[in-house]
């Protein structure tokens, strides 16, 4: 029996176009392939293999993220712009403000919690008493 692997979101379907790759993900392999390859042929004279071989890593590394980089449904080029703006473009100054709000209240909001505490207790033995059957309060 065929079993055919179905996504649980079905916008995250991706049709494949050739060699099981995406029209996205087969653009940007051959265009690190156009870039590298002639890069490695002619340049290898001039630099030496291993030189050239960092090189190539180093500029086939962005061409083919573009193709196959994803992060929170983001592609490479969003996410890029993302970084950017939160970094540079429009970085996040956090200021610390003192707020005046509850120092200004703060002795009325303790004094607030003190009486609400003595009535509590204050009830609490009045409960008591009437449970014991003592209802002299004079004591």
């Amino acid at each position: 029996m065929i079993e055919i692997k179905i996504p649980k979101e079905i916008t995250e379907y991706k049709e494949k176009f050739l060699f099981g790759l995406t029209v996205r993900q087969f653009v940007s392999a051959v265009a690190a392939l156009a870039v590298c390859v002639p890069l490695f042929i002619f340049g290898k004279d001039y630099l030496g293999d291993d030189v050239i071989g960092w090189l190539i890593i180093l500029i086939a590394v962005p061409i083919f993220a573009f193709g196959f980089f994803k992060f929170d449904g983001m592609t490479f080029e969003v996410f890029l712009g993302m970084l950017f703006r939160q970094k540079w473009a429009e970085p996040q100054r956090r200021t610390y403000e003192e707020l005046p709000v509850f120092w200004d209240c703060r002795e009325e909001i303790i004094e607030d919690r003190i009486a609400h505490q003595l009535a509590e207790i204050k009830h609490r033995k009045k409960s008591a008493k009437r449970k014991d059957g003592v209802y002299n309060e004079h004591k």
